[in-house]
């Protein structure tokens, strides 16, 4: 699995239309005609299209006279520098400092990457994404695709696969395979190199990442 051509045999553009943007992370989108890297941290999202051109967004209150686009109780307000145009490409929804922001694509991206730190995740089935492919900064590859059921099932490089599947309770299945490591093989990492954890506000799983990342979105 070569993930760098992960849309390259079909060339066509993603069929994604939101993903949401994780922080401290950065998320790059590519387009037939420009890139882009987009880069939440706490209080500001930044869109950059290279070093002298990028776009600062910030949540302020409505009281504020700056250039803005109403989001319920708040304004976005927006600092540019250069001539960068992002608006027919992607725009950015924010709710409220508590939420997480969440990145919307006008025009259909050719490639979407976000590279995740080590304690960082996806919240599985909140995004409209079919599959999430994964790299590792040791070498191991992952995969997780979305099937119509909802259900995620996954496979890694070193062998380890499995599926996550939601019950009609909205309780959830793991069911997982693998062999068994020998004393102080792999460096004692595990084989699946992340944790599952479920979100407390949408009960959705959490893949919680052990390792650093990239992580390509179809």
């Amino acid at each position: 699995m070569d993930p760098s051509k992960s849309n390259s045999a079909e060339n066509e553009p993603l069929a994604i239309k939101m993903i949401h943007l994780v922080n401290n992370g950065v998320t790059s989108a590519s387009f037939e005609d420009a890139r882009f890297e987009i880069t939440y941290r706490d209080t500001f999202v930044k869109i950059e299209s290279d070093p002298e051109n990028h776009a600062i967004l910030r949540l302020k209150d409505q009281k504020v006279s700056y250039k803005a686009t109403l989001l319920g109780g708040f304004t976005l307000a927006e600092e540019k520098k250069g001539n960068i145009d992002y608006s027919k490409y992607l725009s950015i929804e924010w709710e409220d400092d508590f939420s997480l922001p969440r990145l919307h694509f006008e025009r259909q991206p050719m490639e979407i990457t976000r590279r995740h730190k080590e304690g960082q995740w996806i919240e599985l089935g909140s995004e409209n994404v079919a599959q999430y492919r994964v790299v590792y900064r040791d070498g191991v590859e992952a995969s997780f695709d979305r099937k119509e059921d909802g259900c995620f099932v996954f496979s890694f490089s070193t062998g380890f696969y499995g599926a996550f599947q939601e019950e009609p309770d909205g309780s959830y299945t793991l069911t997982f395979k693998g062999d068994r490591l020998k004393p102080g093989e792999d460096n004692f990492r595990s084989q699946s190199k992340f944790i599952v954890s479920r979100s407390k506000y949408t009960g959705k799983l959490l893949l919680v990442f052990q390792d650093e990342a990239v992580v390509y979105l179809t």
